[in-house]
This record gives structure tokens, sequence and C-alpha cells, in this order.
């Protein structure tokens, strides 16, 4: 069949059997989402009435009054909002399935003695029932990183994507690790010796030479040492969990010495070392749902820790803290908006902010030759009460269900028997 004739037989499809007809031709990568408004977040405000055109898994052009080619797949989006799609700053995608089944779960190590020298990125999972359930929600692309573990240097993230084709990104993305009291008790039990650890492994590593190193009782093996060093050569940032406002102060200095880009994770009390992080070109992977002190670490919590961490500079992106929920990202923003974090700057937080921060420099926005990850929503995404109604990741429309959706198809009628075919 023509193109054109293609075209046209899709006036009389329903809305489900034409997303079905969207997924399954072969060869056909042009869209236009027609009627939007449009957040291109590169732009100070968004665009009224407008189109988006994707073609060969990029954004091809976004304007107002547009010419759509005739042979594009027209997705019409009029009195709906889009967006970039979100970046999940801190997760376990790829690693973790079941929270209580253990070998489900190789996002940390218990006991086995390596730190900087692991790697996640040797058992991400992609047929992970996660990926599916936060993707129909906005979240296509992500940092999937280890947990802390048995050491203060839990090891190396990978950068993921949510969508149906390759699922690493890249590997070794980040170095990560964690400053307070969990760490503290593995170094003897105070924080002085985690900073003093810390200090020493990375002063090692620089001048590493495997055949003159000789590593003494608790001295990282000399894979670790060597993955320590690639890792220093890489230019990749250091991720340290940390909370307490003196920890990040010296978190900020310990990065310093040693030239590395810095990124909190967490920082309940970083408003009060605001103007030092943003000295500094820090980062910080906020959780907006610390709002009161759960350890001595965070008495100093409180909900508008974004807002004043963008005021003064800094650059603020946002983690959900639990893969399984990573789809309420969006809603977590919206926290830190209603708590004085201007809607832009969450948005930005969600998209392209992250993507400057983690160095995915082919998205974040809309704008011409970026990659088509790209989000319709329903209303504000920031809000409760809207929803995705169509992902698109790499230029390709993501099918809109999950296990949760077909178990609620399953379950929907009653009378039908157990296990009944499909």
């Amino acid at each position: 069949m023509k193109a054109g004739c293609r075209f046209i037989a899709m006036g009389s499809m329903s809305a489900a059997a034409w997303l079905l007809w969207l997924l399954a031709t072969p060869g056909w990568a042009e869209l236009a989402i027609v009627g939007a408004r449009v957040y291109t977040v590169a732009a100070p405000e968004p665009l009224e009435n407008a189109t988006v055109l994707v073609a060969n898994g990029r954004i091809e052009q976004v304007g107002v009054e547009l010419p759509v080619p005739f042979e594009y797949r027209r997705i019409d989006a009029a009195g709906k909002i889009v967006t970039p799609a979100l970046i999940e700053s801190y997760s376990h995608f790829g690693l973790i399935e079941i929270e209580g089944e253990a070998t489900t779960n190789d996002a940390s190590l218990l006991e086995y003695p390596l730190g900087p020298g692991f790697d996640v990125s040797l058992a991400l999972n992609p047929a992970s029932t996660l990926i599916a359930v936060n993707r129909m929600d906005g979240v296509s692309r992500a940092i999937t990183a280890p947990r802390p573990g048995v050491d203060a240097l839990a090891g190396l993230a990978a950068s993921v994507s949510l969508g149906t084709g390759r699922f690493l990104l890249e590997p070794k993305t980040a170095l990560f690790g964690h400053i307070g009291a969990a760490s503290a008790e593995l170094a003897g039990g105070s924080r002085a010796a985690v900073m003093q650890r810390l200090g020493r492994a990375l002063d090692e590593a620089a001048r590493f030479s495997p055949s003159r190193y000789r590593p003494g009782p608790g001295d990282y093996s000399r894979h670790d040492m060597a993955a320590l060093k690639t890792y220093l050569r890489s230019g990749k940032p250091l991720v340290l969990a940390v909370d307490r406002a003196a920890e990040i102060r010296r978190a900020i200095s310990l990065a310093g010495a040693h030239d590395l880009r810095l990124i909190v994770l967490g920082g309940a009390e970083a408003w009060r070392v605001r103007d030092a992080l943003a000295a500094v070109g820090a980062a910080v992977i906020v959780r907006t749902h610390d709002n009161l002190p759960r350890s001595f670490e965070t008495l100093g919590a409180r909900l508008d820790n974004a807002a004043l961490l963008h005021e003064a500079g800094v650059d603020v992106v946002f983690t959900a803290a639990e893969t399984h929920n990573a789809r309420n990202l969006r809603q977590l923003a919206g926290n830190a908006v209603a708590y004085g974090l201007p809607w832009s700057a969450a948005l930005d937080g969600l998209t392209r902010r992250a993507a400057q921060v983690w160095g995915m420099d082919d998205v974040g926005t809309l704008t011409p030759g970026s990659a088509a990850d790209l989000v319709v929503w329903t209303g504000d995404p920031l809000e409760l009460t809207t929803w995705a109604e169509q992902v698109i990741i790499d230029g390709q429309a993501m099918p809109m269900q999950s296990r949760q959706t077909q178990l609620f198809e399953r379950y929907k009628d009653l009378s039908k028997p157990y296990g009944y075919p499909r």
C-alpha cells in the first residue's frame, strides 16, 4: 500500500487501533505532534498551538504554523502539553526487581570487599518489569547506581534508556560513595576516618602503579585502585550521598583537592551551605520528601531546600529515591514548586539540567537535532491529576502498557476463571 493510502486510512481508525498500527508498521519514523502547548525548555516561554516534527529518532523542527509533510503520522495534541521526557537522577533500574528478595537485588555489596571497582552495568537486566511501569509516566532515561554497601565508595553507576531499544547507554558514568554515620561504622566508627580513607585512596590512585602497589590491611586491591585511577582520568563526577552540612563542606574540599566535579545525593542540609556549593559548581540531587528529620544528620531538613539551592545558583535535579515509583518523580518536583521553586526550574531539573549534570548531550530539550524523547501530557505534568497520554523515546511511540495495566485488565472481570487464556 502506498504511503498516501495508508495516511488516508488512518482517519477511520479508533485511537487504540491507530496506536497499534503506529507501533507495528515497520520503517516509518516520521511523526508530527500538532496543536500542543510545547515547552522546549531551551526557550523561556512555551509555544502555543505548536507542532513538533520528528524524523529518524531526532527532533526535526519545533514551531507554530509549521507545514506537516503529507507522509508524517499526526498525533493530535490539541489542549495537551508537550515536554521533553523526564530523567531520573538516582535509581536502580535493571538492578532490582523485588525489594525483599535478595536474588533480585544486584545494587549493593553486603560482604565481598569491592569498592570503586564495583561496576553495576555488568548485572543490568533490560527485561525488568519496572521499566515499562515507570516509562508510562514519562521517564525516558535514568542513572542506575550502586547502593551504599560495605565501603564508603559504593561503585560505578551507568546511564540507561527506558525505551524499547538499547538499555545500557553508558557504563561507568559516575563514581558513587557515601559520607555519614553509616560509612563511619565501616571505617571504625568515626567520620574522620571515612574522610581520611577517601582522601588517601584518591591520592594513591593518582600515582598508582600495579607493579609497585603493595596493599596493606584494609587497603583497596589492585583491581580497585586501577579502577579508581581510570575514573580519576575520565572526568566523570563524584556522587556522594551526604546530608549533614558539615560533611557536605568536607565533600566539597575532597572533590576540590582532586579536581573532581561533585554531585551531592540527598543533601537534606544542603541549603545551609548553598553558597559554597554554588561557588564550586556542584549539583544536588534533591529528595523533596525529606521534609522532617529522620536522623541526627538531617536535623536541618526543610521543605524549601530545592528553592533555596536554586536561588543561590546551585544546579538542582531530582530523584524519587524509589525505583519502583520513579514515576512519582514529576509530582515530587511539584512539591518543590509548592515550597518556592519556580515551575520552570522544576521542569528544567527534570529534563535539561539533569541531562547537563550527567553529560547526556542530546536530550533534555525539544530543539532541532536533539534526541526525540518527549511526552504528551493531559495537563500540567507536575500535578497529581494529570498523566502521560503518549511517551516517545528516540522517536518511537512507546506502548502505553505494563504488567500493572495487564493485571488491571485481567481482573476487571472477576467472573472469569483463574488462568483463562488472554
